[in-house]
């Protein structure tokens, strides 16, 4: 199976970039986003299905989707919008195309990377709009690190769950967050803010045959024990039609196989 693999396109940010034409894009049977596509989910579910029609595509939300809206909210309308499309919504939840089991969610971190919780939640409270821009319980609340450090358990137990059950299929994680420390950009290694971006998840590896992430707005692609993590981000950009997107490396028509 071919993975046609993309995250961080935020087109909030960008200006004259889209994806490729039709006739000068790769062959693959799915494509993924590994979030961070839109701000509001459903305006991502809606971008997708204007551009891609004819394959299956596997969405995740990154944190910008939830940006200037409730986050569960947005989930549900872009659940809703995407119901009998070719485009697959996962927030804890799994979908399997011709033997292949994908399971996708967010999964935000648990800010232990460097083992102390508290100051990497409160630094993360003091400087990340995640905790300033997005909201809960309709709109009554700001979300807190809290409120995703929660999240990030039951998405770790629904992994560890899903994946234990389906081990004899190919199984492919879609997150956005990532789920070992080395996938932590280059030069930020301790930087306690990193831990808002990745958690150590090595326990879930083991039946994972694949794992595509996305945040640090790089392209990897590397292997721990038998697993692979890819990662494929365009980041921010460009501004303008003379410019290029923040990530040099991102490749717009990356596909690997599985």
């Amino acid at each position: 199976m071919r993975l046609w693999i993309m995250s961080d396109l935020h087109l909030e940010l960008t200006k004259g970039w889209d994806l490729p034409a039709s006739d000068a894009r790769p062959q693959f049977d799915v494509m993924i986003i590994a979030g961070d596509l839109v701000p509001r989910m459903e305006r991502g579910v809606a971008w997708l299905r204007q551009r891609v029609a004819d394959k299956p595509v596997i969405y995740v939300a990154g944190n910008h989707e939830f940006y200037g809206c409730d986050i569960d909210r947005t989930v549900d309308k872009a659940r809703q919008l995407a119901t009998g499309t070719n485009v697959h919504v996962l927030q804890n939840d799994t979908v399997t195309i011709d033997g292949v089991l994908f399971v996708g969610s967010t999964l935000w971190t648990d800010f232990n990377l460097f083992g102390n919780a508290e100051l990497a939640m409160s630094r993360a409270a003091d400087g990340m709009n995640d905790y300033r821009r997005i909201r809960k319980r309709r709109y009554a609340e700001r979300l807190r690190p809290i409120d995703t450090f929660r999240r990030h358990l039951e998405s770790r137990d629904f992994i560890a769950r899903v994946t234990r059950d389906g081990h004899s299929k190919p199984t492919v994680v879609v997150s956005h967050h990532g789920s070992v420390k080395e996938a932590i950009s280059a030069g930020a290694e301790n930087d306690i803010l990193s831990a808002a971006y990745a958690s150590d998840c090595h326990e879930l590896l083991e039946p994972v045959d694949l794992w595509i992430y996305g945040q640090t707005h790089e392209q990897r692609d590397f292997i721990i024990d038998r697993t692979r993590l890819v990662t494929n981000a365009k980041g921010y950009g460009p501004w303008r039609p003379d410019e290029r997107w923040e990530n040099p490396s991102f490749d717009p028509n990356w596909v690997i196989e599985i």
